[in-house]
Protein backbone atom coordinates (compact mmCIF):
# COMPACT_ATOMS: atom_id res chain seq x y z
CA UNK A 1 0.00 0.00 0.00
CA UNK A 2 1.37 3.63 -0.70
CA UNK A 3 2.56 5.58 2.10
CA UNK A 4 0.86 8.90 2.20
CA UNK A 5 2.56 11.64 2.35
CA UNK A 6 1.05 13.45 -0.21
CA UNK A 7 -1.98 15.63 0.86
CA UNK A 8 0.19 18.75 1.21
CA UNK A 9 1.54 18.50 -2.42
CA UNK A 10 -1.86 17.44 -3.72
CA UNK A 11 -3.66 20.40 -1.94
CA UNK A 12 -0.91 22.82 -3.20
CA UNK A 13 -1.65 21.60 -6.99
CA UNK A 14 -5.02 21.96 -6.18
CA UNK A 15 -4.65 25.89 -5.47
CA UNK A 16 -2.79 26.28 -8.74
CA UNK A 17 -5.27 24.34 -10.64
CA UNK A 18 -7.97 26.66 -9.42
CA UNK A 19 -6.11 29.58 -10.22
CA UNK A 20 -5.10 28.53 -14.05
CA UNK A 21 -7.84 30.16 -16.38
CA UNK A 22 -10.71 28.15 -18.07
CA UNK A 23 -9.17 27.74 -20.96
CA UNK A 24 -6.45 25.66 -19.63
CA UNK A 25 -6.32 22.35 -17.89
CA UNK A 26 -3.79 20.96 -15.36
CA UNK A 27 -2.20 18.16 -16.89
CA UNK A 28 -2.48 14.58 -15.32
CA UNK A 29 1.06 14.28 -13.29
CA UNK A 30 2.39 13.63 -10.10
CA UNK A 31 5.22 15.99 -8.00
CA UNK A 32 8.14 14.33 -7.50
CA UNK A 33 10.74 16.39 -5.41
CA UNK A 34 14.28 15.04 -5.17
CA UNK A 35 17.85 15.80 -5.70
CA UNK A 36 20.03 14.60 -8.97
CA UNK A 37 22.63 13.39 -9.28
CA UNK A 38 25.80 15.02 -10.86
CA UNK A 39 27.33 14.48 -14.02
CA UNK A 40 30.37 14.21 -12.52
CA UNK A 41 31.57 12.25 -9.72
CA UNK A 42 33.91 14.73 -7.85
CA UNK A 43 36.00 13.59 -4.63
CA UNK A 44 33.83 14.55 -1.50
CA UNK A 45 35.90 16.97 -0.24
CA UNK A 46 35.55 19.73 -3.11
CA UNK A 47 33.84 21.98 -1.50
CA UNK A 48 36.06 24.92 -2.71
CA UNK A 49 36.19 25.97 -6.27
CA UNK A 50 38.64 28.83 -7.34
CA UNK A 51 37.64 30.13 -10.84
CA UNK A 52 41.39 31.26 -12.03
CA UNK A 53 41.86 34.10 -14.63
CA UNK A 54 39.87 32.94 -17.63
CA UNK A 55 42.24 33.23 -21.03
CA UNK A 56 40.58 34.25 -24.00
CA UNK A 57 38.75 37.53 -25.34
CA UNK A 58 35.32 35.64 -23.50
CA UNK A 59 37.34 34.38 -20.37
CA UNK A 60 36.36 37.57 -18.49
CA UNK A 61 32.88 37.40 -19.06
CA UNK A 62 32.50 33.10 -19.06
CA UNK A 63 34.23 33.99 -15.34
CA UNK A 64 31.65 35.44 -14.66
CA UNK A 65 28.74 33.57 -15.54
CA UNK A 66 30.37 30.20 -14.01
CA UNK A 67 31.24 31.90 -10.88
CA UNK A 68 27.68 32.84 -10.73
CA UNK A 69 25.86 29.59 -11.84
CA UNK A 70 27.98 27.12 -10.19
CA UNK A 71 27.97 29.49 -6.81
CA UNK A 72 23.88 29.57 -6.65
CA UNK A 73 23.86 25.51 -6.58
CA UNK A 74 21.64 25.14 -3.65
CA UNK A 75 20.53 21.81 -2.04
CA UNK A 76 18.04 21.88 0.85
CA UNK A 77 18.59 25.15 0.77
CA UNK A 78 22.57 25.17 1.49
CA UNK A 79 25.06 26.64 -0.86
CA UNK A 80 26.82 23.01 -2.19
CA UNK A 81 30.45 24.99 -3.36
CA UNK A 82 32.03 27.58 -2.90
CA UNK A 83 32.74 29.71 -5.92
CA UNK A 84 35.79 32.37 -5.92
CA UNK A 85 37.34 34.12 -8.17
CA UNK A 86 41.51 34.10 -8.55
CA UNK A 87 41.70 37.69 -7.27
CA UNK A 88 38.81 37.11 -4.32
CA UNK A 89 40.50 37.74 -0.43
CA UNK A 90 40.71 33.71 0.65
CA UNK A 91 40.45 33.56 4.43
CA UNK A 92 38.73 31.06 6.64
CA UNK A 93 37.86 30.64 10.03
CA UNK A 94 39.81 31.88 13.16
CA UNK A 95 42.80 29.42 14.53
CA UNK A 96 44.05 29.52 17.97
CA UNK A 97 47.80 28.98 18.80
CA UNK A 98 48.64 28.47 22.92
CA UNK A 99 47.70 31.39 24.61
CA UNK A 100 47.94 33.30 21.18
CA UNK A 101 45.02 35.44 20.38
CA UNK A 102 43.29 34.06 17.28
CA UNK A 103 44.45 34.77 13.60
CA UNK A 104 42.12 34.46 10.44
CA UNK A 105 43.59 31.51 8.58
CA UNK A 106 43.96 31.47 5.01
CA UNK A 107 41.61 28.95 2.98
CA UNK A 108 43.58 26.58 0.64
CA UNK A 109 40.77 26.12 -2.73
CA UNK A 110 39.84 22.50 -3.05
CA UNK A 111 39.89 22.72 -6.82
CA UNK A 112 41.35 25.15 -9.48
CA UNK A 113 39.25 25.96 -12.98
CA UNK A 114 41.55 27.44 -15.53
CA UNK A 115 41.76 27.21 -18.78
CA UNK A 116 40.70 29.55 -22.29
CA UNK A 117 36.93 30.56 -23.66
CA UNK A 118 37.03 31.91 -27.06
CA UNK A 119 34.44 32.73 -29.43
CA UNK A 120 33.92 32.72 -33.01
CA UNK A 121 31.75 34.00 -35.53
CA UNK A 122 31.08 32.42 -38.69
CA UNK A 123 28.93 34.31 -41.82
CA UNK A 124 28.05 33.06 -45.11
CA UNK A 125 26.32 34.28 -48.02
CA UNK A 126 23.27 32.67 -48.89
CA UNK A 127 20.69 32.77 -52.23
CA UNK A 128 18.92 36.19 -51.85
CA UNK A 129 15.09 36.28 -51.40
CA UNK A 130 13.17 36.80 -53.81
CA UNK A 131 9.95 39.20 -53.60
CA UNK A 132 7.53 40.15 -56.48
CA UNK A 133 6.51 43.73 -56.55
CA UNK A 134 3.83 45.07 -58.90
CA UNK A 135 5.33 48.30 -60.47
CA UNK A 136 2.73 49.10 -62.82
CA UNK A 137 -1.19 49.34 -62.43
CA UNK A 138 -4.26 50.12 -64.89
CA UNK A 139 -6.96 52.93 -63.93
CA UNK A 140 -8.63 50.35 -61.73
CA UNK A 141 -5.44 49.62 -59.63
CA UNK A 142 -5.36 46.63 -60.74
CA UNK A 143 -1.93 45.21 -61.07
CA UNK A 144 -0.62 44.61 -65.09
CA UNK A 145 3.04 44.27 -64.54
CA UNK A 146 5.38 42.85 -61.69
CA UNK A 147 8.88 42.68 -61.00
CA UNK A 148 10.92 40.48 -58.89
CA UNK A 149 13.63 42.08 -56.56
CA UNK A 150 16.08 39.85 -54.79
CA UNK A 151 16.82 40.59 -51.12
CA UNK A 152 20.30 40.03 -49.82
CA UNK A 153 20.21 37.26 -46.74
CA UNK A 154 23.13 35.46 -45.03
CA UNK A 155 23.68 32.62 -42.41
CA UNK A 156 25.18 33.73 -39.51
CA UNK A 157 27.18 31.03 -37.17
CA UNK A 158 27.99 32.09 -33.52
CA UNK A 159 30.57 29.49 -31.79
CA UNK A 160 32.10 29.52 -27.55
CA UNK A 161 35.06 27.16 -27.82
CA UNK A 162 35.82 26.13 -24.16
CA UNK A 163 38.83 24.45 -23.09
CA UNK A 164 38.47 24.29 -19.82
CA UNK A 165 40.23 21.63 -16.68
CA UNK A 166 39.57 21.39 -13.42
CA UNK A 167 42.35 20.15 -11.03
CA UNK A 168 42.53 19.56 -7.17
CA UNK A 169 45.71 21.05 -5.35
CA UNK A 170 48.00 18.56 -6.60
CA UNK A 171 47.29 19.18 -10.27
CA UNK A 172 45.52 15.99 -10.92
CA UNK A 173 42.47 16.40 -13.63
CA UNK A 174 39.04 15.88 -12.39
CA UNK A 175 37.27 17.51 -14.79
CA UNK A 176 37.28 18.92 -18.38
CA UNK A 177 34.93 20.60 -20.92
CA UNK A 178 36.03 21.40 -24.06
CA UNK A 179 32.38 21.19 -26.36
CA UNK A 180 32.07 23.91 -28.30
CA UNK A 181 28.47 24.98 -28.36
CA UNK A 182 26.95 27.27 -31.23
CA UNK A 183 24.06 29.25 -32.24
CA UNK A 184 22.81 29.54 -36.24
CA UNK A 185 20.38 31.87 -37.53
CA UNK A 186 19.37 32.92 -41.37
CA UNK A 187 18.23 36.24 -41.84
CA UNK A 188 17.80 38.78 -44.59
CA UNK A 189 18.27 42.51 -44.88
CA UNK A 190 14.67 43.43 -44.86
CA UNK A 191 13.62 41.00 -41.63
CA UNK A 192 12.00 43.29 -39.03
CA UNK A 193 14.79 41.96 -36.75
CA UNK A 194 18.16 41.64 -37.50
CA UNK A 195 20.21 39.19 -35.00
CA UNK A 196 22.58 40.65 -33.01
CA UNK A 197 25.96 37.97 -32.57
CA UNK A 198 26.84 39.69 -29.05
CA UNK A 199 23.80 38.39 -27.78
CA UNK A 200 23.86 35.15 -29.12
CA UNK A 201 27.67 34.42 -27.91
CA UNK A 202 25.70 35.84 -24.06
CA UNK A 203 23.44 33.12 -24.74
CA UNK A 204 26.28 30.45 -25.16
CA UNK A 205 28.02 31.81 -22.02
CA UNK A 206 24.45 31.51 -20.12
CA UNK A 207 24.57 27.98 -21.61
CA UNK A 208 28.06 26.63 -21.00
CA UNK A 209 27.86 27.90 -17.41
CA UNK A 210 24.93 25.75 -16.49
CA UNK A 211 26.37 22.51 -18.51
CA UNK A 212 29.13 23.03 -15.73
CA UNK A 213 26.82 23.87 -13.16
CA UNK A 214 24.97 20.41 -14.01
CA UNK A 215 28.16 18.60 -14.52
CA UNK A 216 29.63 19.53 -10.73
CA UNK A 217 26.57 19.76 -8.78
CA UNK A 218 23.70 17.64 -7.95
CA UNK A 219 20.31 19.37 -8.65
CA UNK A 220 17.40 19.55 -6.44
CA UNK A 221 13.85 20.07 -8.26
CA UNK A 222 9.98 19.37 -8.31
CA UNK A 223 9.04 18.31 -11.33
CA UNK A 224 5.02 17.13 -12.78
CA UNK A 225 5.72 13.45 -13.84
CA UNK A 226 2.91 12.48 -16.40
CA UNK A 227 1.12 9.29 -15.28
CA UNK A 228 0.41 7.23 -17.60
CA UNK A 229 -3.77 6.90 -18.93
CA UNK A 230 -3.80 3.89 -21.37
CA UNK A 231 -6.98 1.65 -20.25
CA UNK A 232 -6.04 -1.00 -22.45
CA UNK A 233 -6.09 -4.74 -20.88
CA UNK A 234 -8.09 -2.96 -18.52
CA UNK A 235 -10.82 -5.11 -16.55
CA UNK A 236 -14.01 -3.54 -17.18
CA UNK A 237 -15.48 -3.28 -13.77
CA UNK A 238 -12.46 -0.81 -12.92
CA UNK A 239 -12.20 1.64 -15.95
CA UNK A 240 -14.21 3.80 -14.74
CA UNK A 241 -12.44 3.48 -10.80
CA UNK A 242 -9.37 4.23 -13.12
CA UNK A 243 -10.67 7.38 -14.91
CA UNK A 244 -11.37 8.76 -11.45
CA UNK A 245 -7.94 7.93 -10.28
CA UNK A 246 -6.54 10.06 -13.55
CA UNK A 247 -8.93 13.16 -12.56
CA UNK A 248 -7.79 13.32 -9.08
CA UNK A 249 -4.43 13.90 -9.89
CA UNK A 250 -5.36 17.09 -10.52
CA UNK A 251 -6.61 18.06 -6.64
CA UNK A 252 -5.41 15.23 -4.44
CA UNK A 253 -2.96 12.87 -5.23
CA UNK A 254 -2.83 11.29 -2.39
CA UNK A 255 -6.07 9.72 -3.21
CA UNK A 256 -5.52 9.59 -7.12
CA UNK A 257 -2.87 7.01 -5.75
CA UNK A 258 -4.91 5.40 -3.64
CA UNK A 259 -7.09 4.73 -6.64
CA UNK A 260 -4.35 3.38 -8.50
CA UNK A 261 -3.45 1.09 -5.82
CA UNK A 262 -6.74 -0.43 -5.24
CA UNK A 263 -6.37 -1.23 -8.81
CA UNK A 264 -3.64 -3.64 -9.17
CA UNK A 265 -5.27 -6.94 -7.80
CA UNK A 266 -7.45 -7.26 -10.29
CA UNK A 267 -5.19 -5.85 -13.07
CA UNK A 268 -1.45 -7.47 -11.64
CA UNK A 269 -0.46 -6.79 -15.51
CA UNK A 270 -1.92 -3.90 -16.40
CA UNK A 271 1.26 -1.54 -17.79
CA UNK A 272 -0.58 1.87 -16.45
CA UNK A 273 -1.69 0.49 -13.34
CA UNK A 274 2.09 -0.81 -12.31
CA UNK A 275 3.76 1.94 -13.87
CA UNK A 276 1.44 4.85 -11.69
CA UNK A 277 1.62 3.09 -8.81
CA UNK A 278 5.74 2.98 -9.04
CA UNK A 279 5.31 6.89 -9.75
CA UNK A 280 3.19 6.98 -6.51
CA UNK A 281 6.23 5.67 -4.54
CA UNK A 282 8.59 7.50 -6.32
CA UNK A 283 7.08 10.78 -5.09
CA UNK A 284 7.13 9.29 -1.17
CA UNK A 285 10.58 8.55 -2.12
CA UNK A 286 10.01 4.80 -1.56
CA UNK A 287 12.56 4.20 -4.38
CA UNK A 288 12.77 0.16 -4.29
CA UNK A 289 9.08 -0.20 -4.23
CA UNK A 290 9.27 2.25 -7.42
CA UNK A 291 11.76 -0.02 -9.31
CA UNK A 292 9.88 -3.04 -8.61
CA UNK A 293 6.39 -1.74 -9.93
CA UNK A 294 8.56 0.02 -12.90
CA UNK A 295 10.32 -3.48 -14.09
CA UNK A 296 7.04 -4.94 -13.97
CA UNK A 297 5.58 -2.42 -16.29
CA UNK A 298 8.58 -3.04 -18.47
CA UNK A 299 8.12 -6.98 -18.57
CA UNK A 300 4.38 -6.43 -19.52
CA UNK A 301 5.69 -4.05 -21.98
CA UNK A 302 8.85 -3.87 -23.22
CA UNK A 303 10.65 -0.51 -24.20
CA UNK A 304 7.54 1.75 -23.11
CA UNK A 305 9.09 5.68 -22.01
CA UNK A 306 7.02 5.92 -18.84
CA UNK A 307 8.79 3.30 -16.92
CA UNK A 308 11.93 3.71 -18.37
CA UNK A 309 12.31 7.17 -17.68
CA UNK A 310 11.18 6.55 -14.04
CA UNK A 311 14.17 4.19 -13.93
CA UNK A 312 16.44 6.64 -14.83
CA UNK A 313 15.40 9.36 -12.39
CA UNK A 314 15.78 6.88 -9.73
CA UNK A 315 19.04 5.93 -10.81
CA UNK A 316 19.91 9.27 -10.29
CA UNK A 317 19.08 9.59 -7.01
CA UNK A 318 20.30 6.90 -6.22
CA UNK A 319 23.90 8.22 -7.51
CA UNK A 320 22.96 11.47 -6.20
CA UNK A 321 22.79 9.94 -2.99
CA UNK A 322 26.14 8.20 -3.32
CA UNK A 323 27.52 11.63 -4.02
CA UNK A 324 26.48 13.25 -0.92
CA UNK A 325 27.45 10.34 1.02
CA UNK A 326 30.97 11.51 0.02
CA UNK A 327 30.94 14.94 0.83
CA UNK A 328 29.32 13.86 4.13
CA UNK A 329 32.51 11.43 4.57
CA UNK A 330 35.12 14.20 3.51
CA UNK A 331 33.40 16.53 6.05
CA UNK A 332 33.46 13.99 9.15
CA UNK A 333 37.06 13.14 8.17
CA UNK A 334 37.99 16.92 8.57
CA UNK A 335 35.92 17.35 11.74
CA UNK A 336 37.41 14.47 13.19
CA UNK A 337 41.44 15.84 12.35
CA UNK A 338 40.26 19.31 14.00
CA UNK A 339 39.13 17.19 16.96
Amino acid sequence: MVVRKLRRISSALAVVCAMVSAQTVCAETLDVKAIYAANIDLPGEVETIVIDTLKGETGPDAEIAIQITLGSAFLDGLLYYSVLRADAPMTGGTVTIGDQESVRSAIAPDAILSGVVRSDIIERQLDPRVRSECVERDDKDQCIRSEEFPTPCREMTVQLIPRLLLTDTSGEQLYVNNETLSQRVRFCRNDPVIPSALDFRDELIDELAQNIRLDLAPIQRVEGIRIMESRKDLASEDRDAFREAVRLTKSDQEASCDRFASLEARNPAQVSVLSNIGLCHEVTGELDEAKSYYNRALAVSPGRNSPTQGLRRIASRERAAIQMAARDAARAMVEGEDE
